[in-house]
Formats: structure tokens, sequence, C-alpha cells
């Protein structure tokens, strides 16, 4: 059953639905869900429905609708910073059917957020792809919580060719760039990735690797991640990203 603000109609833009179908139990199930952000998006760069916790954790003004504007009308810092991504990452989950995993910081209820989101194809009763439905949870207070769940996420044992190696060691001294580079690395981002988020060169960004790599005593950027997770790193959001807002796929 569509949400009660919405057309209700199921009409087709090349073939694909104009809005999701949603269950009534289900929409009564995230409605009421105190501990995780959820939301559904439809297949046309759309918001369809946010819970309470959601707008809350956007900085949505109170009883603002969302259903059926663009992501660049919802009055709210992460959609008007990052809706390019926002679109790029839904019709990933559209368009391949699959899962993505986001990590999103920006300004919320009352400050900046690091949360953790799932997001995936929603399917009608005729099994079409009718919207993306996603949820998430902060890990704004706990990096080594978020790094065993990257971890997880990641298959860092995969990654380093089916060898696991972890070391109890101590955490080195980072200057602020090593830290946001070693950050993003954890986070699956790639070196032009990291690049590009950071408006600095490639070069930069290598020579910043090969600092860490010294300064952890390893050899390999696998290595590297599981030797910065096994110290137990004591913030998971570097300071100095927590005034620049993101959104970006972490693993596929």
């Amino acid at each position: 059953m569509s949400h009660t603000d919405c057309d209700n109609k199921m009409t087709c833009i090349d073939s694909v639905p104009s809005a999701p179908e949603l269950s009534s139990d289900f929409m009564h199930f995230m409605e009421h869900d105190r501990m995780q952000a959820w939301g559904v998006h439809d297949c046309h760069a759309r918001a369809f429905y946010l819970n309470e916790h959601s707008s809350w954790l956007f900085g949505i003004p109170l009883r603002y609708k969302v259903c059926g504007k663009r992501f660049t009308d919802i009055p709210a810092p992460i959609f008007s910073r990052c809706s390019d991504q926002i679109v790029e990452q839904n019709n990933i989950c559209i368009k391949e059917k699959k899962e993505i995993t986001v990590l999103n910081v920006h300004p919320g209820g009352n400050g900046w957020f690091a949360y953790i989101s799932k997001k995936k194809p929603h399917y009608n009763r005729l099994h079409q792809v009718d919207g993306v439905l996603s949820h998430g949870y902060s890990v704004t207070q706990s990096w080594m919580k978020a790094a065993m769940n990257i971890r997880c996420l990641m298959k860092l044992d995969g990654r380093a060719s089916g060898q696991s190696s972890f070391r109890v060691g101590v955490m080195p001294s980072l200057s602020p760039r090593e830290s946001e580079v070693l950050f993003f690395l954890i986070c699956n981002q790639q070196i032009k990735q990291i690049a590009g988020i950071l408006s600095l060169s490639e070069n930069t960004i290598r020579s910043h690797i090969e600092h860490l790599k010294k300064k952890f005593d390893v050899h390999s950027i696998a290595q590297l991640i599981e030797a910065a997770i096994s110290v137990g790193c004591h913030d998971f959001l570097p300071s100095t990203l927590r005034l620049k807002q993101l959104s970006m796929i972490m693993a596929n």
C-alpha cells in the first residue's frame, strides 16, 4: 500500500513503476523504529518516505512532507550537497539489482553525524524493482564496532589473499591528512577516489600511503588496513572530516 501522501496510481515511465508498493505493516514497522533510519526512494530520483528518525538525522523540518520531492528540493544539507551521489547510489541498486553499503557524514538534528546505511532494491508484487529501500545506524561514537563491521563488509581476509594476520600494536602518531587517508582506505576507497574527495593529487595520496606503511611497519595497503584496525584506532571519524559532508559507497 502506497503512502497516503502519494499518488496511488502505478503508472509506468520507461517500464518502471512511479511509486514503490509498501504494505501497511511495513510502513508501521518503519515509522515506529526509533533506533534505525529508514527511507524509501522511487526510481526517478525522488524521495518517497523517511521515518521520523531519518528526518531528525537529516535535519529536515518537523512535519515536512518529503514524498514526491526531488532530493535537491528537500531542505536538508545532505541532499543539497550530495544529491548527485545519492542518485548514483540508487541507480546502482535499481539497474544492477544489488545491495550496497554507504557511509554518510552530514549535519543533522543536533550536530554532525556519521552513519552506515544499507541500500537495496525494493520489489513490487510483480517482482519489478520499484524503488530503493535504505536503513542505517549511527557510527559516530564507536570506532572499533564500526571498524569491525567494515572488516566484515569488505571481507578483508579475502582482500589479503586469504590470509589474516592481525597484530596487537601501538597506534602511531598520525598527521591530520594521514588520518583522513587511512580512514578512506578502511572505507574501501581507491587512490583516485580519495584524491577527489580530499582535492589532492593522486601522487600526494600515494605519498601519504607510503608514510602510513612506514609508521605501521607494513608493506601493502591490505596489511595497513588490518594493522590500523588491530590497534583499535580511538575514533571512527577523523576530527578534520567532521565538518565535511560525504555520501560514498563503502563496499559492494
